[in-house]
């Protein structure tokens, strides 16, 4: 039982720390583009991401468990990374959709292992809830992405 505890407490640590990458991240995505309304997005989605991993760390302390301070430090690279690349690519509106696109298959990827991973009833409910918006998210930026190469 305790292999099972480390199993899911793991899991869920690297989903609170991919919604701290992705908050930073998308931070990076709206700090990179020129486009008002996508800026906006970005800005949209970081503040849900933020959320996001306070929600789940709100969850797992409810459970008595404890998880090491996940940070966003890969997060904060992309963010570094993104802004380059806009800079570089003009502000490419397609490029950083490409990227921040990028960022969300990792982001679900995360979340299906920890759904995967036997976590209890309390977690399971709001990893699944933020797993339909990442989905939708995911969706949506695809769809800018390919608006986006249209143009």
């Amino acid at each position: 039982m305790a292999q099972q505890s480390t199993d899911y407490l793991s899991a869920v640590k690297d989903v609170i720390s991919v919604c701290k990458d992705a908050h930073e991240g998308f931070h990076g995505a709206a700090n990179a583009v020129e486009d008002p309304q996508l800026k906006r997005t970005f800005e949209e989605y970081s503040r849900q991401r933020e959320q996001f991993a306070r929600e789940l760390e709100s969850a797992v302390s409810r459970t008595g468990a404890a998880v090491s301070d996940p940070s966003g430090f890969a997060g904060k690279l992309h963010s570094g990374w993104m802004a380059i690349k806009g800079t570089f690519t003009g502000h490419s509106a397609h490029q950083i959709l490409e990227e921040t696109e990028r960022g969300e298959d990792l982001s679900m990827k995360r979340y299906q292992e920890a759904l995967a991973a036997g976590v209890p009833d309390e977690i399971r409910s709001v990893l699944e809830q933020q797993y339909t918006e990442v989905q939708q998210a995911h969706a949506r930026i695809r769809s800018l992405r390919d608006s986006a190469a249209k143009s």
